[in-house]
């Protein structure tokens, strides 16, 4: 079971748990740890607001929920019966964040480092002989990258992570997948410099297939973000 999630997929993401984590796993009712919670909200907010999550149900009911970083939720536990259960789940707290934290530093490193490939793939098209013949050579590179890397279709791959249009896709990669793009982008760039066409670039990629195949979980009735 997942104890931290994020905020979003994005790079600048928190990761948080929930009063309803909590609960869950310590054997205490909801509105319980979400009265513990009010009862000392004034010391909790001295490491950032605690917000209250309104989630809608599919009964079209809804349930509300605190979201603490790791400093509210360590703090929340001097409020608690120290019970072997809720020690227990504290280490496996303190371990999942340890752990979020570290991916998310690694997503972040891999971001920095793919900035250089995509300015050199820039550098490429704008200097391809290509580009006189092919107006949307940027736009459809930028597909293919995706495609070749991930296996994914680029408006699919917004929509399945709520991707905004004025948004970087590579703010949202894990650092597999940040992997795999930054390398068909040094690719592509190295066949632009062999003064190879869209075609028979795109040719030269489907040779070696998808590096790093993901899937998409598209949400219902979803439509590619605008902003």
């Amino acid at each position: 079971m997942d104890l931290v999630v994020l905020t979003s997929q994005r790079l600048d993401a928190e990761p948080f748990t929930s009063s309803d984590i909590i609960a869950e796993n310590i054997g205490i009712k909801r509105n319980s740890i979400k009265q513990t919670i009010q009862n000392h909200i004034a010391r909790l907010e001295h490491f950032g607001k605690v917000p209250l999550i309104v989630e809608p149900l599919p009964s079209g009911q809804s349930t509300t929920y605190y979201r603490l970083n790791e400093q509210q939720a360590m703090m929340l536990f001097f409020y608690l019966n120290n019970t072997p259960q809720v020690e227990d789940f504290q280490e496996r707290l303190v371990k999942q964040f340890a752990s979020m934290k570290q991916a998310l530093i690694e997503r972040r490193a891999k971001f920095e480092l793919g900035k250089e490939f995509s300015k050199g793939l820039q550098s490429a098209i704008a200097d391809s002989p290509a580009l006189d013949e092919h107006h949307h050579l940027y736009a459809n590179i930028n597909k293919l990258v995706y495609k070749n890397a991930l296996g994914v279709n680029v408006n699919e791959l917004r929509r399945a992570r709520s991707i905004p249009k004025t948004d970087a896709i590579t703010s949202y990669l894990s650092a597999d997948e940040a992997d795999a793009v930054r390398k068909v982008k040094s690719q592509i760039t190295n066949l632009l410099e062999m003064k190879m066409d869209y075609q028979q670039i795109k040719q030269a990629l489907a040779i070696q297939g998808v590096i790093y195949r993901i899937r998409l979980t598209l949400p219902a009735n979803a439509v590619t973000p605008t902003n």
